[in-house]
């Protein structure tokens, strides 16, 4: 993928506004007519009675500050008794959670995220590992992870994290340049970091991310060139190199970002494709998208086997037949259907409070979300789509399902990011930049959308 050239007209042409795919469909087209939060424990009770392995997903929204480009669901607070109200409510649900039984089958993906779950204290990180280890199960070799920020996590909080079996830990950096840092309000050292990471090692957890973020004000090709550099001398495992998403009409706080000094579509692209070049030279393996790994990583052996997944949590090749999901805001899919818990801290507690779960809303797939679920994963994760592994899996004839969306991506073939094989669709290495245009095609709620004459641009983030 070396030398690649986007020209300006290419750029102008594919840079829209596209999901993500963490999910399909997307959370913006769940339909409350398919599900109602009332029944989730019926839902729990059915999905128990199932085998297979689990991923379980707790959210820890706590921050003392907010980070100007945060996108995340996070409570901003130093308050110890607003900590403690919430850890009690977990406690809670963790516990009627459990009353279905789910607990049974063995957990192979746990996962930590916030905000800022090394917010908590070690006693209270042990509370919440606690209430989780009395509902379930941990498969042997399981994904252990959690998100932390190296500002406010300590060498004792790492030591009892590595205590607890989490290891793979993920922490954000966005950029090393102060300039930078001090204009989105996240001021983090180098020697802060890289004292974290050294810390993890010690305390062999094996796997370490980084996050890094292009598109932030005062940004250059030269000063995040540096920072890549910094990076490929650090070595983590995994890098993610996401795309600023500017959303101030979700997120208020983004409104204090000066975008005017934000690099323009053309410098982002150049900042990305340098970072690319500089990641694959140093070794590392492009997952897609905008993840990175080693080449002894799991995930980049998955992808060289064709077995690389995806889910709310990102990347993954221990996505679980289902997935459960505790703490304000938290998606989980189980029995067929996404399961969202109520986004606000107070609607969370109160739920809670009230003797019941805390789930919101959420969608009950259909067989037509299964088979295109599965068809824009594919893509999204392997960067080729077998057809006739979705015939097997699905009782459809692939040329015949999908002709629409195949005469769709015939001009994306002529301009060179995909390939359409008698047999199979494939992303070329400039389609690999532009995978999320590939995906939407396929994605029905966005054609819906199209044809009602919304764009998307006030729901989802730019492709590039």
């Amino acid at each position: 993928m070396s030398s690649l050239v986007v020209s300006p007209q290419l750029l102008e042409k594919y840079r829209t506004s596209a999901p993500r795919y963490t999910s399909y469909p997307t959370a913006v087209d769940w339909s409350a007519e398919t599900f109602d939060p009332g029944r989730y424990p019926q839902h729990l009770a059915r999905e128990a009675a199932r085998d297979g392995p689990l991923s379980v997903y707790v959210h820890l929204p706590f921050c003392v500050e907010m980070c100007l480009y945060c996108g995340c669901n996070v409570v901003i607070t130093r308050k110890d008794e607003r900590v403690e109200r919430y850890l009690e409510r977990l406690e809670t649900e963790f516990a009627r959670v459990s009353r279905s039984g789910i607990g049974r089958r063995p957990v192979h993906q746990y996962h930590w995220g916030g905000g800022t779950p090394t917010h908590l204290d070690v006693a209270q990180m042990q509370r919440v590992q606690a209430a989780f280890t009395s509902a379930f199960e941990l498969a042997p070799g399981a994904e252990v992870a959690i998100e932390v920020d190296p500002r406010v996590t300590s060498t004792e909080q790492v030591e009892a994290l590595a205590e607890m079996g989490f290891n793979r830990i993920s922490l954000g950096v966005q950029d090393f340049d102060h300039d930078v840092q001090v204009a989105v309000k996240r001021v983090q050292s180098e020697k802060l970091t890289r004292r974290l990471i050294e810390d993890a090692r010690k305390n062999r957890i094996g796997s370490v991310n980084v996050d890094l973020i292009y598109g932030l004000p005062l940004q250059t090709r030269a000063s995040f060139a540096r920072t890549v550099q910094t990076m490929l001398d650090i070595r983590p495992n995994r890098i993610a190199l996401f795309h600023y998403a500017h959303v101030p009409w979700l997120k208020k706080h983004q409104t204090a970002l000066d975008m005017g000094a934000a690099p323009d579509p053309a410098e982002k692209l150049a900042i990305f494709i340098g970072a690319l070049e500089a990641f694959l030279d140093a070794g590392y393996v492009y997952l897609g998208l905008d993840h990175f790994a080693l080449p002894d990583d799991e995930l980049a052996r998955a992808l060289e086997n064709e077995t690389l997944d995806r889910n709310f949590m990102g990347y993954t090749t221990r996505r679980g037949d289902a997935m459960v999901s505790l703490g304000v805001s938290s998606i989980g899919e189980v029995d067929g259907c996404f399961v969202q818990n109520h986004h606000s801290e107070g609607a969370y507690l109160a739920a809670l409070e009230e003797g019941g779960l805390a789930a919101m809303r959420g969608h009950a797939l259909s067989a037509d979300d299964r088979l295109r679920r599965d068809v824009i994963l594919g893509l999204m994760c392997n960067g080729v789509l077998h057809k006739s592994a979705i015939e097997r899996a699905h009782g459809v004839e692939f040329d015949a399902a999908f002709s629409a969306e195949l005469a769709a991506l015939a001009p994306l073939e002529d301009d060179g990011l995909v390939l359409l094989d008698p047999d199979a669709l494939r992303l070329t290495p400039l389609g690999q930049l532009f995978m999320r245009n590939v995906a939407l095609p396929f994605d029905r709620y966005y054609a819906a959308r199209q044809a009602r004459g919304e764009s998307g641009g006030g729901t989802f983030s730019k492709t590039l």
